[in-house]
């Protein structure tokens, strides 16, 4: 449906965000901050609990503020975040810039509920709605195929490069 294309291209761009969360942060976490597979499973854990309270606050705030205004907050910090990951070993010690990094990371799991917004956006500009169903569907492929997209480009930005580049090609998205 034509007219869920703003829709469709914040799904996009969630996707391929998205990926640079699942992919790319844990692989800093593990190549260039030398942490284990336990310090990753215990940031999840620490965003799984502050999840159990952020995650009501933030239905709240969609409703109070609306979808517009969430994910515009959501944009800006994601380019924040992005900028921790890239560029925190940069300006400051190892063990600093790993935790900044760490708390990059948990801010990156809380921003991953705001989905919720996207979902609710597209039930207020449904014309009917038998539409929603194949539109989310449809949402969740490009999702998709751009998520991968983004992880074999990153790869190869990381490869060439330097891990930087991938998140402040994330902050650009």
């Amino acid at each position: 449906y034509p007219k869920y294309k703003l829709y469709y291209w914040l799904c996009i761009l969630f996707g391929s965000r998205k990926q640079i969360f699942l992919t790319f942060a844990p692989w800093v976490m593990v190549t260039t901050f030398h942490r284990n597979t336990q310090t990753i499973a215990m940031l999840l854990t620490i965003g799984a609990v502050i999840g159990i309270v952020y995650q009501p606050w933030l239905g709240r705030a969609i409703d109070r503020f609306g979808e517009k205004k969430i994910l515009a907050a959501e944009a800006v910090t994601v380019v924040f975040v992005c900028a921790g990951y890239g560029l925190s070993k940069q300006f400051f010690s190892e063990d600093t810039a790993f935790y900044i990094a760490a708390f990059c990371y948990i801010v990156d799991q809380m921003l991953m509920s705001v989905g919720m917004a996207r979902t609710t956006y597209l039930k207020k500009i449904a014309e009917d709605k038998s539409h929603i169903k194949p539109t989310l569907s449809m949402a969740i492929t490009l999702d998709h195929i751009f998520s991968i997209g983004i992880a074999v480009a990153g790869g190869a930005v990381w490869a060439m490069t330097d891990y930087k580049w991938v998140f402040l090609a994330g902050a650009g998205i």
